[in-house]
C-alpha cells in the first residue's frame, strides 16, 4: 500500500527543550534576530486547509510537517520517496499529544504522474509545500540528468497536476545556490524559479523561497562536524575562507509557513544577516558542546560545483518589502518572452529524456546564461 492513514488519537507531547534532547541553540552563532516573526498568526494561514508536503520525510519537510501539526489544518498529505524517512516521521507524529483530524503518509516519487493524479484528485490540496529535491551538490555534478528529472521536471509535473483542483499557494523551496550558479543543483533550482515566474499566476500564488544553508539538515556540514567531535578526530573543511548564509531548521519551517502571507507570484528571500565562515561554525560547535576538537582542521579545497561564498541576489535584482516581517520580495525578476522560455524548456526536456550529453550544456546556458559549469560536469558531458 502506498498510503498509511493516521487519524485522531491521544499522543504524548515531545519535550523539545535543549536540556532534554541536546538541541543546539544557534542564536549566538547566527548573531542576528531570529527569523520567527510573531506579527502573523500562522494558524490563520493554514486553518481548515488541506496541505500537501513533498519531501515530507526529509529534514526540512519533516520539520515543517511537525510544526504544521500544531496549527490544525484540515488535513495533510505527507509524500516522500523514502519509506524509512516516512516511518521515522510517522513515529514522531505518534509521539505527540496534538489532536489532529487526518494525516496521510504516502511513499512515492514526484515524477510518478499516476501517484500525483491520485493525490490531487482524491485529496484536492489547497496548499502545496514543495520540498522534494535532489540536493547533495557534489554527487549531482556527475549525474545531471537525474538531478534535472527530479528538480525541474518533477516540479513541472506537480504544477501541471494543480490544474485539476483549486490550489491556493504553491511554495517552492529554492536556495542561494540558484544565484549565479556553479553547480547542477544551483542551475536546476534557478530554472525552477524561472518556471514559476513564467507562470505569472495570480491564482494559485507561485512562490519560490530562497534559503541559505539550513543548519543540521541532512547532508549538511553540522552532522559531520558533530561526528568528528564525538570521535575527537580533525574536522574536514573545504577552505579556510569559505562562508555561507545560515538559518536554523525551525526558522526555515516557519519561513515556509510565513510565505503564505504573500499574495503574489514572486521569488522571496528571508533576512539572513551576514555570512559566517565555516571555520567559525566548527569552533562554535566545539565550544558549545565543550568538546576537544582534537587536531587542527584539515582543509581539502573547494569541491567541484562549490563556491567560496554565496550570493543572495543577481546584480539586476533588488529587494522589496512584503506584508510578512523578515521576508523580502526579490524584484527585477521576470521572464522576457514566455513563449521562448517554454520552447527552450521543452528542448531541455527532450535532451534530458534522451540523455544527450552533447546538447545539455548549451540548453542549460540558454535558460540560465549566468551558469558556470564545473570541471566535473564538463568531464561528465565530454
Amino acid at each position: 500500500m502506498r498510503s498509511i492513514p493516521a487519524h485522531t488519537d491521544e499522543f504524548r507531547l515531545l519535550d523539545l527543550s535543549p536540556k532534554e534532547n541536546n538541541a543546539i541553540d544557534w542564536s549566538d552563532f547566527l548573531n542576528r534576530p531570529a527569523l520567527c516573526p510573531s506579527a502573523f498568526d500562522w494558524s490563520d494561514l493554514v486553518a481548515e486547509k488541506t496541505i500537501l508536503i513533498t519531501g515530507a520525510g526529509g529534514s526540512l519537510g519533516s520539520s515543517l510537517a511537525l510544526l504544521l501539526m500544531d496549527n490544525f489544518p484540515e488535513s495533510m498529505i505527507l509524500l516522500d520517496r523514502s519509506a524509512s524517512n516516512l516511518t521515522a516521521l510517522h513515529r514522531k507524529y505518534e509521539s505527540r499529544s496534538t489532536i489532529f483530524p487526518e494525516i496521510v503518509f504516502m511513499q512515492g516519487d514526484i515524477r510518478d504522474e499516476e501517484l500525483l493524479a491520485e493525490i490531487f484528485f482524491k485529496h484536492r490540496p489547497d496548499i502545496v509545500f514543495h520540498a522534494a529535491a535532489l540536493k547533495h551538490l557534489v554527487p549531482l555534478e556527475s549525474d545531471p540528468f537525474t538531478a534535472l528529472q527530479t528538480n525541474v521536471f518533477g516540479t513541472i509535473a506537480l504544477l501541471q497536476m494543480m490544474n485539476c483542483c483549486q490550489v491556493e499557494h504553491f511554495i517552492n523551496i529554492s536556495t542561494d545556490k540558484a544565484v549565479n550558479p556553479t553547480s547542477v543543483l544551483g542551475v536546476s533550482k534557478r530554472i525552477t524559479e524561472l518556471i514559476l515566474l513564467a507562470g505569472n499566476s495570480m491564482d494559485p500564488k507561485l512562490l519560490s523561497l530562497r534559503l541559505g544553508n539550513v543548519l543540521e539538515s541532512s547532508g549538511s556540514v553540522v552532522p559531520a562536524f558533530l561526528q568528528s567531535l564525538e570521535n575527537q578526530s580533525p574536522m574536514i573543511i573545504t577552505d579556510p575562507q569559505a562562508s555561507r548564509y545560515f538559518l536554523s531548521m525551525k526558522e526555515a519551517a516557519m519561513l515556509m509557513i510565513g510565505s503564505l502571507g504573500i499574495r503574489e507570484t514572486s521569488v522571496l528571500l528571508p533576512e539572513l544577516g551576514s555570512p559566517r565562515k565555516i571555520v567559525d561554525l566548527a569552533d562554535f560547535l566545539a565550544a558549545k558542546l565543550r568538546r576537544n576538537p582534537g587536531d587542527q582542521p584539515i582543509f581539502v579545497g573547494l569541491r567541484d560545483g562549490e563556491k567560496c561564498s554565496e550570493d543572495l541576489t543577481y546584480d539586476y535584482e533588488y529587494l522589496e518589502q512584503t506584508p510578512v516581517p523578515r521576508i523580502r520580495k526579490v524584484g527585477g525578476n521576470h521572464v522576457p518572452d514566455a513563449g521562448d522560455f517554454v520552447e527552450n524548456l521543452a528542448q531541455l526536456h527532450s535532451i534530458v529524456m534522451d540523455r544527450d550529453r552533447a546538447a545539455l550544456l548549451g540548453a542549460l546556458l540558454t535558460l540560465v546564461p549566468e551558469f558556470i559549469p564545473s570541471p566535473a560536469l564538463l568531464r561528465c558531458l565530454d
